[in-house]
């Protein structure tokens, strides 16, 4: 089973997407703040990160930079999901973007595809 962290600060966000991405299959681990999500990240090891980047204590940009820089993390996928712009430094380091609002479909499909076949890290 693929273990997927969502790191967002809008718990509305978070429980609409544990209930259907757990509905799809996936492991789910949550975080409400960037600083949360860096102790989840390290603790469950997820596949893939969805990442929001405007969040309280650490932001979404800060922990994408954090993962980028560390050994271990680097080559982990990570959604970025905001209804605000990327950075160019943002843009360079997601493996995806989808802006807020997104479908659910879009969503899925993302995950699908950013999720290696094996779940293996690439």
């Amino acid at each position: 089973m693929k273990r997927l962290l969502i790191v967002d600060d809008e718990l509305a966000i978070v429980e609409a997407l544990q209930d259907i991405l757990s509905l799809e299959g996936y492991d789910i681990v949550t975080a409400y703040n960037g600083d949360e999500g860096l102790q989840r990240l390290m603790a469950s090891k997820p596949d893939l990160v969805l990442l929001d980047l405007m969040m309280p204590v650490m932001d979404g940009g800060e922990l994408l930079r954090r993962i980028r820089a560390h050994p271990d993390l680097c080559d982990l996928p990570v959604v970025v999901m905001s209804a605000g712009r990327l950075t160019d430094e943002e843009r360079r380091d997601s493996s995806h973007f989808l802006a807020k609002p997104f479908e659910l479909e879009d969503l899925l499909g993302t995950i699908a595809r950013q999720l290696p076949a094996d779940g293996a890290r690439v």
